[in-house]
């Protein structure tokens, strides 16, 4: 394997904005977390997260 550039390829990155502070954010597949969050049934759900770098929201991403 060879490493030729590491910007990210504009393929993989995507863009949302902040419902709190109006940010505009761009961010890659490392930048995303996986939140696990357990509902009263006992019943898992795994949310995609990123934090805004702005004002430091939780925002839920696909």
């Amino acid at each position: 394997m060879k490493v030729i550039s590491t910007v990210p390829h504009h393929s993989v990155v995507k863009q949302c904005v902040c419902r709190k502070c109006g940010s505009t954010l761009e961010y890659t597949p490392n930048d995303v977390t996986e939140n696990p969050v357990t509902d009263y049934t006992g019943c898992t759900d795994i949310y995609k997260v990123i934090n805004c770098g702005n004002c430091g929201t939780e925002i839920t991403v696909s």
